[in-house]
């Protein structure tokens, strides 16, 4: 395969673009079919079936199955940063993002033998209910505080990604389609509660898979078979498995998915509010631990169609790349142009697979939504209701009010995404500032008996400014184009564009972080991998509180219940006292009355 690293010269014409690539008929009643299944859902669970109490809207009545809570989870997780980033990553940066097999296994065995018995015997509606319980209220609402910040920077990222995805094949901009992917999703999230979510999530995934599992197979067709596929993207050098560079400055290497991306996924299903809330909605914890490999599975298989169809995008075109060629403006269009490409001429089928990409983004935003509903009332306004027969009922429809508001809030924040880069990189690096010390909160209330409230507070907050610093640095440093990780090589060799006047077209040929001044060199702790963001931040936080706690008078371990701590971590606390209660003496008459029977 030729493959030239060279600098080449060529002008393209703009014959090969998005333009005539529009939807018909079918691809719009597939898309519309969709939404209006939603709405369906949430209206059918929020008048037909009981929703008159936090139990009911958050835990759905605690009667949910292990198959459909699973799915709800993956659904979550698995948004349009998925299904866009990852082949885009795969495609410029190689595969290494595979070993989320390894990433996805230790995840779902740590949520299981480590947080999951803790907060299934506490049965607390709101995690952050734990970290209250466990030191104090302000590290409940500190933790409360970073969740919701953390929110508030994700589900925008989340909504843009298909909106500009389904602003490339249809003549709408992407600033009305946002608002109206908002207002369906906050209709049936504040109507139907978690019941709502949960099947609804369910259906979208499965849209979402089918049409993953379509547009693979016709990209496979269309290069020829999975062997040239394969055979291609060794040669191209996309096949990246084992890169065991100890280097934190680099990119993303094997050390990253091992450590840095298995404390992102803990972080994101083992204390997230939305994953335990889901865990508390079966009746048992087996249960919830089934629903938990369940989990695992299906995020493995999403993951690894995701990175082969960003092998399959490279096989289609290494030596012609859409995004050299001015085809595609961001490399998270390449996968939109690519289905266009392969499967245009196939009447809904590109509307299932833009159905399916609006699916994960409703979905991620449905949770995301009922559960800062949840948070949020929990954390700030439940204290304020007086308690009446009718407060279950009031808080219900507080939350309902909570997530229309926070929608709207969402949708505002949408417009500011589109001054961002590519989507996979941007959420990891905005995400750490807050998850990294959120996730050292729980790991000092789980995994250390000897951190105390004033030591866990004090960690949380070194913690959130130190990735405050570290990662607003390392965005500065990169939005002023001092640092950059430059994509592997591309070709535009291969192209079918004729040749009019040279424009010349530098293809990068590095991975390493560079930066255009040597002279001034940033620090180097803003050079770190954003893989790295949230394994850096809560390593912060549990040393810090470990020594405050400490330097704050310690703690004594015959206070601490058992209860709120890992059970692999209980064999350190000393045995539990009992008081001993006398035993009431019984009357002479009652033994003389036993002995006659």
């Amino acid at each position: 395969m030729e493959n030239p690293l060279t600098t080449a010269g060529v002008q393209f014409n703009q014959t090969e673009n998005l333009a005539h690539f529009m939807f018909g008929w079918p691809d719009y009643s597939l898309f519309s079919l969709l939404l209006l299944v939603s709405v369906l859902i949430g209206v059918y669970f929020g008048f037909f079936s009981k929703q008159d109490s936090t139990t009911e809207y958050l835990l759905g009545g605690k009667r949910m199955g292990s198959f459909p809570v699973a799915m709800s989870i993956v659904a979550s997780h698995v948004s349009g940063i998925t299904l866009l980033g990852i082949p885009a990553e795969v495609f410029h940066h190689g595969t290494q993002y595979a070993m989320c097999v390894i990433t996805a296994t230790l995840t779902a065995i740590i949520t299981s033998y480590i947080f999951l018995p803790v907060f299934y015997k506490l049965q607390l509606t709101s995690t952050f209910e734990y970290l209250e319980i466990r030191f104090a209220r302000p590290v409940r609402i500190l933790s409360s505080v970073l969740f919701t910040i953390s929110l508030f920077m994700y589900v925008p990222i989340v909504i843009y990604v298909p909106a500009i995805a389904f602003a490339q094949v249809t003549n709408l901009s992407v600033h009305m389609i946002t608002p109206i992917l908002c207002i369906v999703c906050i209709i049936y999230t504040s109507i139907g509660g978690l019941k709502a979510v949960v099947w609804t999530d369910t259906i979208q995934f499965s849209v979402t898979v089918g049409g993953l599992f379509t547009v693979l197979m016709l990209g496979i067709l269309s290069v020829g078979s999975v062997g040239d596929v394969w055979r291609i993207s060794g040669e191209g050098g996309r096949l990246i498995f084992f890169n065991m560079d100890p280097s934190p400055l680099a990119r993303n290497t094997f050390w990253g998915m091992l450590v840095g991306m298995t404390a992102t996924w803990i972080g994101h299903l083992a204390i997230h509010p939305g994953a335990v809330q889901r865990y508390l909605s079966v009746p048992r914890e087996i249960d919830a631990k089934h629903g938990i490999v369940i989990t695992a599975i299906g995020m493995i298989v999403v993951k690894l169609i995701t990175v082969f169809t960003g092998l399959i995008m490279f096989a289609k075109y290494y030596n012609c790349d859409p995004l050299l060629t001015k085809a595609i403006s961001r490399t998270d269009q390449t996968l939109p142009y690519y289905v266009m490409d392969v499967a245009g001429h196939l009447p809904g089928l590109p509307g299932l697979f833009l159905a399916g990409l609006v699916s994960a983004a409703l979905a991620t935003m449905s949770a995301s939504l009922n559960t800062v509903s949840g948070t949020i009332y929990e954390d700030f306004i439940s204290s304020w209701i007086p308690d009446s027969p009718k407060k279950e009922a009031i808080a219900a429809n507080i939350m309902k009010g909570i997530v229309l508001i926070m929608g709207a809030i969402s949708v505002g924040l949408v417009f500011l995404v589109e001054r961002l880069g590519p989507v996979f990189q941007i959420a990891l690096s905005t995400r750490g500032v807050t998850d990294g010390p959120m996730l050292g909160l729980f790991i000092l209330g789980i995994l250390v008996p000897w951190a105390n409230a004033k030591g866990a507070l004090f960690g949380g907050c070194v913690g959130l400014i130190s990735m405050l610093w570290m990662v607003g640095g390392a965005q500065w440093y990169t939005m002023q184009g001092r640092i950059k990780h430059d994509s592997l090589p591309t070709s535009i060799d291969g192209c079918p564009y004729p040749l009019n006047e040279t424009l010349t077209i530098a293809i990068p040929t590095t991975t390493s972080p560079t930066w255009t001044d040597p002279g001034e060199e940033p620090m180097i702790l803003f050079q770190i991998s954003f893989m790295h963001y949230n394994i850096i931040g809560a390593a912060i936080v549990v040393v810090v509180g470990i020594i405050a706690s400490y330097a704050f008078g310690g703690v004594n371990l015959e206070s601490v219940d058992p209860d709120h701590i890992a059970p692999i971590m209980r064999r350190f606390l000393p045995p539990r006292k009992y008081a001993e209660v006398s035993l009431r003496e019984v009357p002479p008459s009652l033994l003389d009355v036993s002995s006659k029977k």
